[in-house]
């Protein structure tokens, strides 16, 4: 099958120009977290915004080609990871007002981005494609529910390296840089909020596709399970902080463990298996 960019130079400038979109913004993260420069802190946030619609527009183009559709591909879904990793710490930026984290996402979502553009410039299409509008919802919200695992992966490990340095009276880098713990705290549970509501929009999506369908998954699916208990531990992680006052700190090394777990599913899913689910009649 024919490579998606062979043929089509605009898509081909796109695909290269928003790699090299998201490294610029990732650098301007990265300057303004180690030094004032007055130009990164300008320009670091509508470069972000940028990127965001650059992407859009890049996807925009890339399935308005005929005959082509987004699919369970390693390279789609790295892409989409890249997206809706920045479009959730831009809203998180937004609702927060906190900006010292950026260089740490934007850096996870700029490699995953110029691996996915190498990937799509030098692979044949391939992958199964999706199609429905719950399908859409249900793998879409799960790309976004694993963005925001991601986003409150990283910030539980900052908030740890932080606590370290504090504890141990070492006053450097990250103590100067990164925002105060309890900023902290309350970044990776927006994280986490939003992690739940788009496991749920994702179960719900899921259950309405495969109502409307007449198609069945099995209740027992080991994907289905894991997606459940992701979903339960981190609703439960929201219901106990209040509850029991359990800080971050207490629940840092659960969500970390959930993203390394969820990164590792992720690639072993998109590496070895065409669809995320056995499906039946």
């Amino acid at each position: 099958m024919n490579n998606i960019l062979l043929g089509n130079l605009p898509l081909l400038v796109l695909n290269q120009l928003l790699s090299g979109l998201y490294v610029f913004t990732g650098l301007l993260y990265g300057i303004h977290f180690f030094s004032d420069n007055d130009f990164a802190k300008t320009y670091k946030q509508p470069a972000l915004a940028m990127t965001v619609l650059t992407h859009l527009l890049y996807l925009g183009l890339m399935t308005s080609t005929e005959g082509y559709k987004i699919s369970y591909s390693t390279f789609n879904m790295m892409s989409m990871v890249s997206l809706t990793l920045s479009v959730t710490y831009l809203f998180i930026e937004f609702t927060t007002k906190s900006d010292k984290t950026g260089l740490f996402v934007i850096s996870f979502a700029a490699g995953s981005q110029v691996i996915s553009s190498v990937l799509t410039a030098i692979s044949p299409d391939k992958g199964s494609a999706f199609s429905g509008l719950g399908i859409g919802v249900h793998l879409i919200a799960a790309i976004f529910g694993f963005s925001a695992i991601a986003i409150a992966g990283l910030y539980s490990i900052l908030y740890l390296l932080l606590f370290r340095q504090i504890q141990n009276n070492r006053f450097e880098l990250l103590f100067q840089r990164l925002p105060n713990l309890e900023v902290l705290e309350k970044l990776t549970m927006h994280a986490v909020s939003f992690g739940f509501l788009f496991l749920s929009i994702t179960l719900f999506a899921g259950a309405f596709e495969q109502h409307v369908s007449g198609e069945s998954i099995s209740i027992l699916e080991p994907k289905l399970l894991t997606l459940i208990a992701i979903w339960l531990l981190y609703g439960t992680s929201i219901v106990l902080k209040p509850l029991i006052g359990w800080d971050i700190k207490h629940m840092a090394y659960l969500f970390i463990f959930l993203f390394l777990f969820v990164t590792i599913l992720i690639v072993l899913m998109t590496s070895f298996s065409p669809t995320f689910h056995r499906i039946g009649r």
